[in-house]
């Protein structure tokens, strides 16, 4: 169930809320509980999944031309993802910046971030093929940030789920993300490894 623009928007504001609501009940231990992120405790975790008002400023700015380099979250993340890209190459200094901002969020911020983020989702107007500037691959779509960004907090959700409980993504949030993951291998290679033919190394995992 590959979501297109608008349902991903709508699918997303309601992780955001769901991200909310649990952030608003975290006690002190549980925001420092260690996560299955590695180096991450549920505080890190939090900083790098929240979103915030400028985040949405930025893409407003970042509006460039049609046609986009990038019309597809599949291809988006299997470039992040092949040996040498954003994903391996930066993945240091993200988990890093994510323990920095940490020391600054409480839980009651970052559920304040994410309910006016979603609020501000979900009024949003800007048609989902709008076009914007965006690193490594030149520029995609607003669609695809949104199917992008929906995925990452799905399953950083679970991560949270993990450490603490208390909180679940929707099934369309869940359902989105395996087949967006799915279509991010080689699709010889997944078919493969889902046939049981192959070795799971040959096609996951399929994000960093």
């Amino acid at each position: 169930m590959r979501l297109d623009g608008g349902a991903a928007r709508a699918v997303l504001a309601d992780a955001w809320e769901r991200w909310s609501g649990r952030c608003s009940q975290l006690s002190a231990e549980e925001w420092s509980t260690p996560t299955r992120c590695a180096g991450w405790n549920v505080a890190a975790l939090v900083a790098h999944v929240c979103p915030d008002s400028a985040m949405f400023t930025r893409l407003a700015e970042a509006v460039v031309d049609p046609p986009a380099a990038v019309t597809d979250a599949a291809i988006l993340l299997r470039r992040f993802n092949e040996p040498g890209g954003a994903a391996h190459t930066h993945a240091g200094s993200l988990a890093e910046q994510a323990v920095s901002d940490a020391a600054e969020l409480t839980p009651e911020a970052a559920a304040r971030r994410f309910a006016e983020s979603a609020e501000t989702l979900r009024e949003t107007t800007a048609p989902a093929d709008t076009v914007i500037a965006y690193p490594f691959v030149g520029s995609t779509t607003l669609a695809v940030i949104a199917e992008t960004a929906l995925t990452e907090a799905t399953v950083h959700l679970l991560d949270l789920a993990a450490a603490v409980g208390g909180v679940e993504p929707s099934p369309q949030a869940l359902a989105a993300t395996r087949d967006l993951l799915i279509a991010v291998p080689d699709p010889t290679a997944a078919v493969e490894v889902l046939a049981g033919r192959a070795a799971p190394d040959a096609a996951v995992p399929a994000i960093r």
